[in-house]
């Protein structure tokens, strides 16, 4: 898409190997973006119902807070680089403006949780300046992480919890994934080799070997080498978000994405088998449709990320093209007129018990629901294409 900068904008000094990088990630684009020219404004069933979400968002800027933000400013940036349009990138670089988020802020270099913004605005604006900010924080992430003692990156538990460090399948997404871009931008092949080791350690631990599903992670109760109970839709659809996010950005004849294509291929035969027939992955996809509702953001990356890998060409079968249009046809009935999205399922998920996610129904508005739908919105016009 035509490069946007903010008014004003300069460009810091960055080194050379900054510059390299730059057209290294420029000669990336086919793997994230497709030729968009023949798509229309109703080129999905998907599409109208992400434009409502976009334009509740703009209302109700303030619905929005932290990583749900900032992973919605993220589907709005891709899917209009993607598609060629905008239907929020002006907006979102506004916003970001006014939030004083800018290369050599304060805001920009500390790392959030599970979505990594700063990258994606680089890729957006073609500016260079933000990479050294992302360097920056994404080698401290790296260098300064704990560890379980099979290596396995762990993510703060609250001080509710007793404090400390658990094992999660949402963290996990993000680091990887960083490591992947840092990769990418830096040139250096241990981060890449970082990045797939992660998901190689996580599923020695927490993937079930009958269901091969994955538990969401490990340590959240008294006993710290304890598994999460049962199997979460969202904390699927954020694991197989890691895992292509991360081959996008992998040399794709790399032993990394050949190994890594292998667990993704796993992971979607697993989910596969637990759709239901109305398209919807519910919310504990190891219980009966009765005791778990059906559950819009797991759902809405699951699919999101079959139809991307379909497109890149990490997963082949139709039985994923046909899982991915199906769920691609039911969810527009969760997003309303007003763009409030229902039968989303609120956080933390089950980590210590599943008894709060055996219900019959979610409240609407949740705010994990924008970003998913924007996702699958995006990725729906990638499959139909």
């Amino acid at each position: 898409m035509t490069t946007t900068r903010q008014p004003g904008q300069m460009h810091s000094p960055v080194p050379g190997w900054v510059t390299r990088s730059l057209i290294a990630l420029m000669l990336l684009t086919p793997f994230f973006a497709v030729p968009s020219s023949a798509r229309g404004d109703d080129f999905t069933p998907l599409t109208a119902a992400g434009e409502r979400v976009i334009e509740r968002m703009q209302r109700q800027p303030q619905d929005l807070t932290g990583y749900r933000r900032d992973l919605a400013y993220e589907a709005i940036l891709r899917w209009d680089e993607q598609s060629g349009k905008d239907r929020g990138t002006t907006w979102v670089l506004e916003q970001l403006a006014n939030s004083n988020f800018r290369p050599d802020s304060a805001a920009a270099k500390r790392r959030g949780p599970f979505n990594c913004l700063i990258f994606w605005v680089f890729r957006s604006t073609e500016d260079e300046a933000w990479l050294p900010a992302f360097v920056s924080q994404t080698t401290q992430y790296l260098e300064n992480v704990p560890r379980s003692p099979e290596g396995a990156i762990l993510h703060p538990r609250s001080e509710a919890r007793g404090g400390g460090q658990a094992m999660l399948i949402d963290a996990l997404q993000d680091y990887s994934s960083r490591m992947a871009m840092l990769a990418t931008v830096t040139g250096e092949a241990s981060p890449q080799q970082e990045a797939v080791a992660q998901f190689r350690i996580y599923r020695d631990i927490v993937r079930d070997p009958q269901t091969g599903l994955w538990h969401q992670g490990r340590g959240w109760n008294d006993d710290p080498m304890a598994l999460s109970p049962g199997f979460w839709s969202r904390g699927h659809g954020w694991l197989i978000r890691g895992m292509v996010d991360t081959l996008l950005l992998l040399p794709k004849d790399s032993p990394e994405s050949q190994e890594l294509q292998q667990y993704l291929e796993e992971l979607a035969d697993a989910l596969v088998k637990v759709q239901q027939p109305s398209g919807m992955w519910h919310c504990l996809l190891n219980r009966s449709p009765d005791k778990s509702p059906p559950e819009v953001s797991g759902t809405a990356l699951i699919a999101a990320n079959f139809a991307m890998a379909l497109d890149a060409g990490f997963l082949y079968d139709d039985r994923y093209r046909e899982a991915a249009r199906r769920a691609f046809q039911a969810l527009p009935d969760y997003v309303d007129e007003q763009g409030l999205i229902h039968s989303v399922s609120p956080g933390p998920g089950p980590l210590s018990t599943e008894a709060p996610w055996i219900t019959d129904s979610f409240p609407p508005g949740n705010d994990h629901g924008p970003f998913t739908i924007l996702f699958a919105a995006m990725a729906a016009e990638q499959l139909a294409d």
